[in-house]
């Protein structure tokens, strides 16, 4: 008998599970987002680059190569497909993978690639090429992912002699942009500031009013009208498709004497461009006067 074995290898991993067409066990499926993890006995294969974003003219196409990592000694069989994907509600940057072409915004019929199956060597390497052409009339980000899913060999039975067989999958995320039609536009408003026993707490509401993938980080200092600056910080990151919303916030424990006070928001959209070449919008600012009471209460001006 066999059963299905996660592997918890760090706290922003994403994980599903399916049932593959062979009976005797279930697969686990790992995605790992972004970036390559560490592993231990060299079982997962690698992928690099796990991110492609690419700029392309509305008519034109580009290419480009993937490459398929075995650390292990065993030659691994690789099949490869494509997905969906968008980010969850919590705008935290977790994803939700969906069959292929049934998102608003998918890129899936726009990608081409070979081989969809191929044995890599044992500690060796495959090379996936891969072909984008952007339809002439499209507009805004599109997206997909690119799954390479095979299985880890684990032959040691568990405690109760139930052997286990374990598939695993990692993909490369594609955010392709039409060239001239993008537009990064970030919506800031609902701005709270309240103060909770020695702590003050800040919040906005972000809207993503573009057409396009926005990530953001975010930070905040408070001054007096001298100058003297008060307070600092840094707000959670943002993960958004267009139309999404999300609240960043944010706290300080630094005191607020009675008097009048300037927030000073900056708000970085361009962190989900590094290293993709692909030319960075300003950074976007917004003030707000806080005035501190008598008995501590916090008065908050609309942003501007």
């Amino acid at each position: 008998m066999a059963k299905s074995k996660v592997y918890f290898l760090n706290k922003h991993m994403t994980y599903t599970f399916r049932r593959v067409a062979t009976p005797v066990f279930i697969a686990t499926l790992i995605f790992f987002a972004l970036s390559v993890l560490p592993l231990s006995a060299g079982d997962v294969p690698q992928i690099e680059p796990a991110k492609i974003r690419l700029s392309i003219a509305p008519g034109s196409s580009k290419t480009g190569t993937i490459k398929i990592y075995n650390l292990s000694a065993d030659p691994k069989s690789i099949k490869a497909y494509f997905e969906d994907w968008v980010y969850l509600p919590v705008c935290d940057g977790t994803k939700d993978f969906r069959p292929a072409g049934t998102t608003e915004l998918s890129a899936a019929s726009w990608i081409t690639f070979s081989p969809s199956e191929c044995t890599v060597p044992a500690y060796g390497k495959q090379i996936v090429n891969y072909t984008v052409k952007v339809p002439p009339d499209a507009k805004g980000g599109h997206y997909a992912v690119l799954f390479f899913e095979g299985f880890i060999n684990e032959p040691n039975e568990d405690e109760k002699g139930v052997s286990v067989n374990v598939a695993v999958r990692v993909a490369s995320l594609f955010y392709i942009e039409p060239e001239g039609t993008v537009s990064r536009k970030l919506k800031i408003d609902d701005l709270k500031v309240s103060k909770e026993k020695n702590k003050f707490n800040i919040s906005a509401s972000l809207s993503n009013i573009g057409n396009v993938d926005i990530n953001t980080k975010g930070t905040f200092f408070i001054i007096d009208r001298k100058g003297m600056v008060y307070a600092r910080g840094e707000f959670n990151e943002v993960y958004t498709f267009p139309g999404d919303s999300a609240i960043i916030s944010a706290a300080w424990s630094e005191p607020l004497p009675q008097g009048k006070y300037d927030l000073i928001m900056t708000i970085d959209i361009s962190k989900a461009l590094e290293g993709s070449g692909i030319a960075k919008p300003a950074a976007i600012t917004k003030e707000a006067a806080i005035e501190i009471g008598e008995d501590g209460q916090v008065l908050v001006e609309e942003l501007k």
